[in-house]
């Protein structure tokens, strides 16, 4: 009997050991003939696999260790708040690597930020010195023994790879207990599709929270799905390009590294131009077409009547290819009706058509390069409905500050060109109807079509490669901008890639073209310098001599290049006056004194034709938004000026090319502070008709849907136009008070001579006059609402860099600011002593006692500027 137990006992362990290595032999890779019985091929870059739900994609040994490129859009967005549909600015293109682990396979992004010459002893350094990204560790599911061929899991592409949960929290503004977060359980694949050049997974991705944002485009915020499509693209294979090296002179996007193979450089980066790979045919002749021309599908979700204006603006580009010798660069084709051709292929590339309920028009250009090179081989453009829309959707977000007030806080986008000149366009259509250039407030058709012509030629600019040029409007006189036979020619700046606003002028003054609406003289010499021939170069170090000398034109103002860092003004960054958005001419102050004479009259005429009969009132109150925009853009453009100073791209040697940093006279900075106090800190500037403003409310609904884009009512039913100045005047304040503008102007004491340019004390001693001036009135009787709400802001302000500066405050801006507060409180202590009226009164009264306040309290230490 003991003998049987332990036979039998015998049995079950060898039984077991057999399950265990059977167990074992079914968790490692199965056959290849087993694995692909019952799944569903489909062939192209890589064959992809899909089998009981999961997508598994096969790569050859020829494929391993080998670098693709991979780009992730979100194939849908929220309709707004920030998250678009194909939007690629959320995780730019990559490498990426597959390497085998054992029975695993490795997703890497390899870091190709670093270079050495290769086989040396320097990329030995670099490989041992930098790390490469993993983006996971994919399951072996089959090989095939005969071909050497893998399949493995695509399953880490179903984890958050482009960190979506950022770009939610930037852009829905929502606290931690908001935070969305991926929920990989009610995750899985959508579909997925394999082209000679490029595979597409789609990842279904379910995002979850307990206490959702106002995101309204959703039956139930708590859940969102997005879908996530990753494109894993051969990369360019063409021995023929070769990259350029960028020139700061000139706006390229580029590329950068760090250069470790020659230590004689005075530093070691490396930026190569982003640019696509356009050459001639047959560079002996004058003329050829270009071996690899950009051709763009316009997209069948386009509306017809749209077309022709989206074309001829892709076609424009061709001119300036045609000038270095290149015909045919820029080619433009309807989606094909073939249920075969698929926008997803990345051969193609296509123009979108978005439509979004909270879009507010926007249009962006996508790019896809080899980051190896920065040789661009992948482009298109989305554009949002919303463009062509008359109403003005950004009104209710940009103007008024009382809407949304403790909403969701949307993060800014690249695509806020494209929004602004729809802010433009809707203006436009306003004013032309205001001033009887046009019989309605809709745009004109042929206003339509030069708009919608002038955002293509700016966003094929970027598929160009080229950057915003926001100081292309300062070349051209008002006499220049005011010729219809100049601007035809020329355009209403340098460049499609400046921000330009709507060309308008006042009656019984000749008006140019309104748009931007053909190529600069800038993108015919940016063109030249990013993609004309240099005989004889056979390496980019070759070119530099060439590019040098032509990048020297920096200097000629139809020439001159300025970007994104030099608009930086909300703290302080920026620098010169010159370099702006939405401006007009080489006088910014003159244009934007014309600008704000004919917004007045505009505001002055509107309730003559607003609303039309049978509309609601929502229609003036929308008229008056459009004006008030512009007004208020121009009014703060002028604290530009304070504290300001000329930057120069010259490099040394280049004609005329001057210092680097050129303080901004006196006299100019002066200028700027009287009309911005005439225009921001005036009584005068606010003496809107009563029977006006008790007309701005808004159309009320019963919307059953509690969606915001249905029905979400402001706060108050009029419109708050005491708050609204105020913000502007707060804003402005605030910006010339920012730490940075105080110690420029502290350290003209040593960068200028005496009296040169303006000083730390004169903008303390123009403020204190500015908004206390009146106290000092021997008249004194009254103080508007407006102008007590401007005195309490300022004091405020005072009282901060008193008690409680931000970081980086110079020392003599807190002396200045607290000998501000001591006269301010000896002035109203005058002031109080006249027949003053009760609200006057007491509103002196409460100043002076928070100025006592202030100076009495004990400031907190910060680290200042000496």
């Amino acid at each position: 009997m003991r003998k049987v137990l332990v036979f039998c006992l015998a049995l079950v362990w060898l039984g077991l050991q057999a399950a265990a290595r059977a167990g074992a032999d079914q968790d490692g890779p199965q056959a290849y003939s087993k694995f692909i019985e019952g799944a569903q091929a489909q062939h192209g870059l890589f064959t992809l696999w899909r089998k009981s739900g999961k997508v598994y994609i096969e790569i050859s040994k020829a494929q391993l260790d080998r670098d693709f490129v991979q780009s992730a859009v979100p194939v849908n967005g929220l309709g707004g708040f920030g998250i678009y549909s194909g939007a690629f600015d959320y995780a730019p293109a990559r490498l990426i690597r597959f390497t085998r682990a054992d029975d695993k396979i490795a997703i890497i992004w390899p870091n190709a930020s670093f270079l050495a010459k290769p086989d040396s002893p320097a990329e030995r350094a670099v490989k041992q010195s930098f790390a490469d990204s993993v983006v996971g560790l994919a399951k072996i599911a089959a090989e095939d023994q005969t071909t050497g061929h893998i399949v493995f899991e695509a399953t880490p592409f179903l984890s958050d790879v482009i960190d979506m949960a950022d770009a939610l929290k930037q852009n829905l503004g929502t606290k931690p207990d908001q935070a969305y977060h991926l929920n990989s359980e009610e995750s899985y694949f959508g579909p997925s599709k394999a082209f000679p050049k490029n595979v597409l997974i789609e990842a279904r991705q379910t995002w979850e929270t307990s206490e959702p944002a106002v995101v309204d485009n959703v039956p139930d915020a708590r859940t969102i799905q997005f879908r996530i499509d990753y494109n894993i693209i051969a990369p360019p294979d063409d021995r023929s390009y070769m990259p350029r090296l960028a020139d700061d002179r000139v706006g390229f996007f580029d590329n950068p590294y760090l250069d470790f193979g020659d230590d004689r450089k005075r530093n070691r980066q490396v930026h190569y131009a982003v640019r696509w790979n356009m050459q001639p045919s047959d560079p002996s002749k004058p003329l050829s077409p270009a071996t690899h021309p950009m051709v763009f599908y316009l997209g069948n979700t386009i509306p017809m009547e749209y077309r022709a204006p989206l074309r001829d603006g892709l076609l424009a580009w061709n001119a300036a290819f045609e000038r270095i010798g290149i015909s045919d660069a820029v080619q433009v084709m309807d989606q094909p009706d073939d249920p075969n051709w698929d926008p997803d292929d990345i051969r193609y590339n296509v123009v979108r058509w978005l439509t979004e309920s909270n879009g507010g028009g926007f249009a962006e250009a996508q790019i896809v390069i080899d980051p190896r090179t920065g040789e661009e081989f992948h482009t298109g453009v989305l554009f949002d409905a919303d463009l062509m829309l008359g109403g003005n959707s950004l009104w209710r977000y940009l103007v008024d500050p009382t809407r949304n007030a403790t909403g969701s806080g949307f993060g800014q986008r690249e695509a806020a060109y494209a929004a602004g000149m729809h802010d433009q366009a809707v203006f436009g259509g306003v004013a032309l109807d205001l001033m009887g250039r046009s019989s309605s407030y809709d745009m004109p058709e042929k206003f339509r079509y030069a708009f919608l012509k002038s955002l293509m030629l700016h966003e094929a600019g970027h598929d160009m490669g080229l950057q915003h040029n926001f100081i292309g409007s300062q070349a051209y006189t008002a006499k220049d901008l005011q010729s219809t036979a100049f601007t035809s020619r020329y355009g209403v700046a340098t460049s499609v890639m400046e921000y330009a606003p709507l060309n308008l002028w006042p009656k019984k003054t000749p008006q140019g073209a309104y748009w931007q609406s053909v190529l600069g003289p800038y993108d015919y010499y940016a063109i030249h310098w990013g993609y004309a021939r240099i005989p004889g170069a056979r390496t980019p170090q070759d070119e530099v001599p060439v590019l040098n000398r032509w990048a020297a034109a920096w200097s000629n103002p139809r020439f001159r290049f300025a970007s994104d860092e030099d608009v930086a003004w909300f703290n302080g960054h920026a620098i010169d006056p010159r370099v702006n958005q939405w401006d007009l001419s080489n006088d910014t102050l003159g244009w934007c004194e014309t600008q704000m004479k004919i917004h007045h009259t505009l505001f002055n005429t509107l309730d003559r034709r607003f609303p039309r009969y049978g509309e609601d009132f929502e229609a003036e109150r929308q008229a008056f938004g459009s004006v008030a925009r512009q007004y208020a853009r121009c009014a703060l453009m002028t604290e530009h000026f304070i504290g300001a100073e000329y930057l120069s791209r010259a490099h040394m040697g280049d004609p005329r090319s001057g210092a680097p940093l050129t303080p901004v006279p006196r006299s100019q900075e002066l200028r700027a502070w009287r009309i911005m106090n005439d225009s921001l800190f005036s009584d005068d500037a606010w003496r809107f008709s009563p029977a006006m403003l008790n007309r701005l409310t808004y159309t009320e609904w019963g919307s059953w849907s509690g969606a915001q884009w249905a029905y979400n009512p402001p706060d108050r039913h009029d419109l708050p136009v005491v708050d609204i100045v105020g913000a502007w005047q707060t804003a402005a304040l605030n910006t010339m008070f920012q730490p940075l503008v105080l110690q420029r102007l502290r350290d003209t004491a040593v960068t200028a001579k005496p009296g040169q340019t303006m000083s730390l004390t004169d903008l303390f001693d123009w403020a204190q006059q500015s908004v206390y001036g009146d106290l000092r009135s021997a008249k004194l009787r009254s103080i508007p609402l407006i102008h007590r709400n401007l005195q309490q802001s300022y004091a405020r302000l005072l009282m901060r860099l008193v008690n409680a500066p931000a970081e980086n405050t110079p020392y003599d801006a807190q002396s200045l600011a607290r000998a501000k507060l001591a006269a301010l409180k000896n002035d109203i202590q005058a002031a109080q002593k006249r027949p003053l009226d009760e609200i006057t009164r007491a509103h002196l009264s409460d100043l002076s006692h928070r100025i006592s306040q202030g100076l009495d309290a004990r400031p907190m230490l910060t680290q200042p500027r000496v």
